[in-house]
């Protein structure tokens, strides 16, 4: 590993957005809010934070670009990532303040009226659809994981925890999947979290790392609207995308959409309409996430990918886009035409590429000569 290599790494996790904006009384004010008995004497959650903006200050995401051995089209793609490390810096420094919102939009940007539009027309028509009944273990979970890990040919390891805001996360700088050991899932949500989170994620991260520079497997400035775009797309390609699944995601679009202008009370009466008390509190909650104040309008705006990034993928395909380029790392959109050019020149080894099984249903006699380490779940 080079010299920018680690010191991405090492700033990446310093620069955790899951642990800097997961708020200190999460349970607690979860709790004030739905356990109020009137409607109308709900109070805007008051998010606390672990780290003082001062943390910050002296912070310096700078990477040894200078003295980087890469063509100059790479060192450039390092370039645009510094940037975007020194935009998070700024936006973690901004956590419950009135300027998060904007360092928020500056690096994921919002959705347009369009958008909330096409996330209502959605959530009208799955209005009435419920969730299914969760009975399977994390544990029971993670064998599927290991199984899915093992057929695609990739080295990753599960690792339990106790503590997660969601059920599920893949860690692209550490290589681990992270599994909320408390957590229950139905079958369809399995089914469902094979494809997006083994099928798109890990095997971008996979792919990636058959480049000879890091940031391929770690995430180029910009790669999340792609990312989540083509874990929902395959989700749809492969049958698994269930009703309810896509009102969550037209829920956090529009809930982004909504936060904008308005608090958190507001948003939550406003889904209400769609969802039940739980669901609703949860998409208001992750949107709300980094303010301290969230009666007042502003929001974490990334969770409207989910709902934009299928349609983006769908255009990038009709004007002839390959997919399998696209899902060769963890790329932007505008990065695909550089790694072409990788590729053709020799820079890359392809050999050991592989795909979802919804692009490759012979996947796992095409892998049987990789040999990677048995994946290991760590309890």
């Amino acid at each position: 590993m080079n010299a920018t290599d680690k010191k991405l790494r090492y700033l990446l996790q310093q620069l955790n957005l899951g642990q800097v904006i997961k708020p200190a009384n999460l349970l607690e004010e979860k709790k004030a809010f739905l356990n109020s008995r009137l409607s109308s004497k709900r109070k805007s959650p008051a998010f606390k934070y672990k780290y003082a903006p001062s943390k910050w200050t002296n912070f310096k995401p700078v990477l040894p670009l200078d003295s980087m051995d890469a063509p100059d089209e790479v060192i450039e793609i390092y370039r645009e990532k510094q940037v975007e490390l020194e935009r998070t810096k700024d936006m973690f420094a901004a956590v419950g303040t009135e300027k998060f919102t904007q360092a928020a939009v500056e690096i994921f940007g919002a959705p347009t009226a369009e958008d909330a539009l096409k996330a209502r027309q959605v959530l009208e028509k799955f209005s009435n659809v419920k969730p299914f009944e969760r009975n399977i273990s994390a544990k029971d979970f993670a064998r599927l994981l290991e199984t899915r890990l093992e057929k695609l040919g990739i080295s990753m390891h599960i690792k339990l925890v106790s503590s997660m805001a969601t059920k599920i996360s893949v860690d692209s700088v550490s290589r681990l999947i992270h599994l909320n050991r408390n957590a229950l899932f139905a079958p369809q949500e399995i089914k469902r979290l094979l494809v997006h989170e083994i099928d798109v994620h890990a095997v971008r991260i996979h792919n990636g790392s058959c480049f000879p520079w890091g940031i391929f497997s770690i995430g180029t400035a910009g790669y999340r609207e792609a990312e989540e775009g083509l874990a929902v797309y395959f989700e749809r390609c492969s049958n698994h995308l269930y009703p309810f699944q896509e009102k969550i995601y037209a829920g956090r679009c529009l809930a982004v959409y909504l936060s904008l202008s308005t608090g958190f009370s507001e948003v939550f009466e406003e889904l209400l309409l769609y969802f039940d008390l739980e669901t609703a509190y949860t998409i208001v909650e992750r949107v709300k996430r980094g303010l301290a104040d969230t009666s007042r309008p502003g929001a974490l705006t990334k969770e409207f990918h989910y709902f934009t990034g299928p349609n983006r993928v769908q255009s990038y395909l009709h004007t002839k886009g390959n997919l399998k380029t696209l899902m060769c790392g963890k790329i932007a959109f505008n990065h695909v035409n550089f790694v072409d050019r990788f590729v053709q020149s020799g820079l890359v080894d392809t050999s050991k590429w592989v795909f979802p099984m919804e692009m490759n249903p012979n996947i796992g006699k095409a892998q049987d000569a990789v040999s990677p380490r048995r994946p290991r779940v760590k309890l």
